[in-house]
């Protein structure tokens, strides 16, 4: 049975301010690193049929990502990330080693078809990295899921929902741990580096 169709409306990255891209530019990495990279990234988007692939993306090996997927400036995807789905990913997101998503590969409620056979007919769900983003080792995440812009996740996790923005969660199902800031700490943030407005953040 031939794999389901790959969702065409996949939404661009998270932004932050070009100030805080050329901070990367200067603390990221040596300018020989960052000229490598810049003649690996146009192969690595075909190889990988990336809808989009920001400025300083690092990658590590044994890397599987669903055909369409953006990502954004100075993005970080581990050795061994595992998406057969798109995925959306923020600019200056990190996901460290292991992180798997995993999705509703097959159907076991049709009668009559074993399920082994039972493919959904609905397009893969997008699962969403906000800018900022931090997941630890060995996390995995259902497809389809949004995980907030500054969140962080702890490594293990499993996250089965949304993930709110600048929230720390960890455990199995993932639960909230505390916020990664305070109501002025997070306005001083966002301002920072999204550029948004203390009215925008308030909203």
């Amino acid at each position: 049975m031939p794999e389901r169709a790959l969702l065409t409306q996949v939404p661009e990255p998270q932004r932050v301010t070009d100030a805080m891209i050329v901070r990367c530019r200067a603390e990221v990495e040596g300018s020989a690193k960052a000229a490598v990279r810049r003649l690996l990234l146009p192969w690595l988007r075909r190889r990988f049929r990336f809808a989009e692939l920001g400025e300083g993306f690092q990658w590590g090996a044994e890397l599987i990502v669903g055909a369409g997927s953006r990502v954004g400036r100075f993005a970080y995807l581990g050795p061994g990330f595992a998406s057969h789905g798109p995925v959306v990913v923020g600019d200056l997101c990190m996901v460290a080693a292991g992180c798997r998503i995993v999705g509703a590969d097959h159907v076991f409620d049709r009668a009559g078809t074993p399920t082994r056979l039972a493919r959904p007919d609905t397009p893969r769900q997008v699962t969403t990295f906000g800018a900022d983003a931090w997941i630890g080792e060995r996390v995995t995440i259902r497809e389809g899921v949004t995980i907030g812009a500054g969140a962080v996740v702890g490594s293990a996790a499993t996250v089965v929902r949304d993930v709110p923005a600048y929230a720390v969660v960890a455990g199995t199902p993932a639960r909230l741990v505390r916020e990664r800031f305070g109501p002025r700490e997070r306005m001083l943030h966002e301002q920072v580096v999204t550029g948004r407005s203390a009215l925008e953040v308030a909203a």
